[in-house]
């Protein structure tokens, strides 16, 4: 089944198999030549690094050997025991050396030389040690006679390490001429493949490009002059079997298709281009309706004082000399005058908490401890956009609705604080809290603006709750902006969320 379904995209796709077997021959033939490049300079590697082994190990037994001969001369005339210690120390080590040296090199043209070095280093660390012994035993004559005859022998190891290493230098010249001369052949070799190589990949590139482009060229050459709205061009022929002849097919038919539905394609374009318009349209109406109802509820808002009326009794209560008759009435001309003045375009959050404290002030002055007013606001966030007469409702509706009933005790609190993304305005009470029922009513007939209070008795603008929800999410085009929290006889929280950088 998988060799079967091989087959079949093998031969479907020729185009693809032309391409593979191409790049898979030029890619063969330069890893061949990149290989066999690396095999050779891998072994002129080896082999030079054999070549340095042997020259570096040689000059380290010269210096051991060197060193056991200082060691035994100081201790002799010394006798030292540092010198001692170190003398038994590179003895060992000299001996050890000796061992891997026949072991390493017996396979080498200079095994005999290696064989002698040997034996004359056994024998030389057999004299040194008598000698030792001879002084540690206080026999003058024995020592030197050991001395002398350790020396000759440290003479000859040194004649002979001397002869080993011109004649590896010999070997090891004779071996790198061979294999440069090797290299240099091979280099040349890789050159000459390099250059057949790139010039069949150009001759190969050259007729496959030829091949293929010429009935593209043919393609989009009809292409082009189909853009140009010229339907009757010729068909386009090409005598192949692979995908370009598949595709040619294609577009003699999908020519031949324009030709017959040109009319009706243009007839569904001017459609569209109608129907697009009237969306626009839509979309501008949409646009003016959303305008329309937010000056629709801003014109609920409906002051039931007049402005003037009180300016005339403050004036006429500082004539009289009641002071504090004259700053109530100021307070209070000073909120319907934020009233009427503002209420067709936007204000500050700060505006908002003065009107506020305008309110209160009057809301004391009526009704002295009954009620008591906190505030907790960062004064960094004071500087936002919102709409008019928001939060004087809010806190005029905690004072009827919530904490109205209650003799003493009564608490309204505002809070601005920052929320992640979002400024949160919260205006809470103590009172006697909503049902469930009354916050889904308000959240969800809000939208609307239909809906009111059942009554708004008492109210200073009788602007409602549904007024204030809908005239934010209007003002904002967010449905999130504002939420209740409530609990029925523990109080509630009216929560405004506006968005950062509003």
């Amino acid at each position: 089944m998988m060799i079967q379904a091989f087959q079949k995209f093998w031969d479907k796709n020729k185009i693809r198999k032309r391409l593979i077997l191409y790049f898979m021959l030029t890619t063969f033939l330069m890893a061949l030549t990149s290989f066999y490049t690396y095999y050779n300079a891998r072994m002129l590697m080896v082999r030079m690094n054999g070549m340095f082994t042997s020259n570096v190990y040689l000059n380290d037994l010269t210096d051991t050997l060197n060193r056991v001969e200082q060691n035994l001369e100081t201790y002799l005339s010394t006798k030292q025991s540092d010198s001692l210690r170190q003398y038994w120390k590179n003895h060992y080590e000299l001996k050890a050396k000796a061992e891997k040296i026949q072991k390493d090199f017996s396979a080498n043209e200079s095994s005999l030389i290696i064989k002698d070095i040997r034996n004359m280093i056994d024998t030389y660390l057999v004299e040194t040690e008598a000698a030792v012994n001879a002084k540690r035993g206080r026999d003058v004559t024995e020592y030197i006679q050991y001395y002398n005859e350790a020396n000759k022998i440290f003479n000859y190891i040194n004649i002979y390490i001397n002869k080993l290493n011109n004649s590896q230098f010999k070997e090891n010249t004779e071996r790198y001429m061979i294999t440069s001369g090797r290299l240099d052949f091979v280099q040349i070799l890789n050159i000459g493949v390099i250059i057949a190589v790139v010039l069949f990949n150009t001759i190969l590139i050259l007729w496959f490009t030829y091949k293929i482009t010429q009935p593209i060229i043919k393609l989009s050459h009809a292409a082009d002059e189909i853009s140009k709205g010229n339907f009757d061009v010729d068909e386009v022929n090409v005598y192949k079997d692979d995908e370009i002849g598949i595709m040619a097919q294609a577009f003699n038919r999908m020519a031949s298709s324009i030709r017959l539905y040109f009319d009706e394609i243009k007839e569904k374009a001017e459609l569209e281009s109608r129907l697009k318009e009237q969306e626009m349209q839509n979309l501008s109406m949409k646009a003016h309706l959303k305008e329309a109802e937010l000056h629709a509820l801003q014109s609920q808002i409906n002051p039931h004082f007049i402005f003037n009326t009180l300016n005339a009794g403050a004036q006429l209560a500082m004539l009289e000399g009641a002071d504090k008759t004259c700053i109530f009435v100021e307070n209070v001309a000073s909120l319907f005058r934020y009233n009427l003045k503002k209420l067709d375009k936007p204000v500050t959050l700060r505006e908002e908490i003065n009107n506020i404290n305008t309110y209160i002030y009057i809301l004391k002055a009526r009704f002295a401890d009954r009620i008591e007013f906190y505030t907790d606001i960062d004064d960094k966030l004071l500087d936002v956009k919102m709409p008019c007469m928001i939060l004087q409702p809010l806190v005029e509706n905690a004072f009827i609705h919530g904490i109205g009933e209650m003799e003493t005790g009564g608490r309204i609190g505002i809070l601005v604080e920052n929320e992640k993304d979002k400024i949160v305005i919260t205006v809470k009470d103590n009172g006697k809290g909503m049902q469930a029922e009354q916050i889904m009513h308000f959240l969800e007939e809000g939208d609307t603006g239909v809906e009111m209070e059942q009554s708004n008795s008492g109210h200073t603008t009788g602007i409602g709750l549904n007024n204030v929800i809908s005239r934010l999410r209007l003002f904002f085009n967010r449905e999130d902006v504002f939420d209740i929290h409530s609990v029925l006889g523990n109080g509630s929280e009216m929560i405004i969320r506006i968005p950062a950088g509003t």
